[in-house]
C-alpha cells in the first residue's frame, strides 16, 4: 500500500487561513471607478479609445454621495453574503484611497475623500470579511505600456506597483482578501509577484491572494462560468459573476440575469466545493441600478429560507436537495 503523502507547513496553513472563505460561500463584488460617470463599460478609456487628457477630466467631475458603502455592506448581509471584494484600483489607474505616490486619487480629486476607508468601514460595521481588488495593469501611468520593453520602465512601474500595494495592506488594519486582476503586460517574473505576495503576507499575514499576479497562491478565479476546480494543497476556487454584459455601472442594460440564474449559479458552485462573487457596478453616486436591487431582493428572501443549505453544502451532492426555486 503506497505511503500516504504528508501535507506540508505551507499547505495546512492554507486550510488553516481558508476555513472562514470555505464556509463562507457568498460574496459581493463591486466594481466602481472613473468609468462609472460613462455608464458603457468599465473599459470604456481603452475600447472607446478616450485621450488621456478627456479620461482625467472625470477625476475631478466624479461627486459620489458619502458612505455609499454602507447601503452595499448592509444590502450584502441580509442577502446571506459574508463578504465583499471592491476595486481599490481598477486599469484605468484610478486610485480610491489616500495615497502618497500619486495624485490621481480619490481623495486628491472630485471625491475629496478615501473611498477605500469607507468600504471597509462598511464592511466591518456589518461584520463583512474585507477584499480588495487590484488591477496590475495601468493605463495612466505612463510606464504602463513602456514596462514591456523599457527595462528601467518596468523597474519604475514594478516599484510602484508594491509600493501602492504596500499602502493597501498597511492602512486599513487586517485585510481578509487581495484579488488581483490583470496581469498584462508583464509576466509573474517581471511583476516579482513571488516577492509582491511575500511582503503582503508579512503585512497581512492571516490574508488568502488569488491566483492573478500570474503565482497560483490560495484560490482560482473562473470568470463569467462556474466550473469547479480540483483542490491541490488545499486550494480553493471562485467563481465571479456579474449582473449583466459590464462589470462596472451600464446605462444600458443587457443581458441582465435573474435571480433564478443567480441561484442556481450559487448552488453549482456550492455542489462544486466552491465560492460564488456576485458582481454589481454601482452608479456614479454609488447607489444601486434599481433592476440590480430588485433581483437581488429576491436572491436575499431566497436565501434566508435556504441558506444554511448553502453554507454546509455537501459537494457534489447539492442536486438530491429539495430546494424552493426563487
Amino acid at each position: 500500500m503506497p505511503a500516504k503523502k504528508r501535507m506540508s507547513a505551507a499547505a495546512k496553513d492554507r486550510i488553516r487561513r481558508m476555513k472562514w472563505w470555505r464556509e463562507a460561500r457568498f460574496g459581493m463584488f463591486i466594481h466602481w471607478g472613473l468609468y462609472a460617470q460613462i455608464g458603457h463599460h468599465e473599459w470604456s478609456m481603452e475600447t472607446e479609445a478616450i485621450p488621456l487628457a478627456e479620461y482625467e477630466a472625470l477625476a475631478d467631475t466624479w461627486k459620489p454621495k458619502p458612505n455609499a458603502a454602507r447601503e452595499w455592506a448592509k444590502l450584502a448581509k441580509s442577502m446571506g453574503m459574508r463578504y465583499m471584494v471592491m476595486t481599490t484600483k481598477h486599469h484605468e489607474g484610478f486610485c480610491l484611497w489616500d495615497t502618497k505616490l500619486t495624485d490621481y486619487c480619490a481623495p486628491q480629486q472630485g471625491p475629496g475623500r478615501d473611498l477605500v476607508q469607507e468600504y471597509v468601514d462598511a464592511c466591518r460595521a456589518e461584520g463583512l470579511r474585507v477584499g480588495f481588488y487590484y488591477s496590475l495593469m495601468d493605463w495612466h501611468h505612463p510606464d504602463g505600456e513602456r514596462c514591456m520593453k523599457d527595462e528601467a520602465a518596468r523597474k519604475r512601474f514594478v516599484e510602484y506597483t508594491h509600493g501602492l500595494v504596500r499602502e493597501l495592506c498597511t492602512n486599513y488594519g487586517k485585510i481578509d482578501i487581495m484579488w488581483y486582476d490583470c496581469d498584462a503586460p508583464l509576466d509573474a517574473e517581471g511583476w516579482e509577484s513571488k516577492k509582491l505576495n511575500r511582503m503582503v503576507r508579512k503585512l497581512q499575514p492571516d490574508i488568502i491572494i488569488n491566483e492573478r499576479s500570474g503565482v497560483p497562491e490560495d484560490f482560482g478565479t473562473p470568470e463569467g462560468h462556474v466550473t469547479a476546480e480540483d483542490s491541490v494543497d488545499g486550494r480553493g476556487w471562485e467563481a465571479c459573476m456579474t449582473m449583466n454584459e459590464s462589470w462596472g455601472y451600464s446605462k444600458i442594460d443587457r443581458g441582465s440575469r435573474t435571480a433564478q440564474a443567480i441561484v442556481f449559479d450559487l448552488l453549482e458552485a456550492a455542489r462544486g466545493g466552491g465560492n460564488y462573487l456576485l458582481n454589481v457596478g454601482p452608479k456614479p453616486d454609488g447607489s444601486f441600478p434599481a433592476k440590480t436591487l430588485r433581483t437581488w431582493k429576491t436572491v436575499g428572501e431566497w436565501m434566508r429560507k435556504n441558506g444554511e443549505q448553502v453554507y454546509h453544502a455537501d459537494p457534489f451532492r447539492m442536486y438530491g436537495s429539495r430546494l424552493a426555486r426563487p
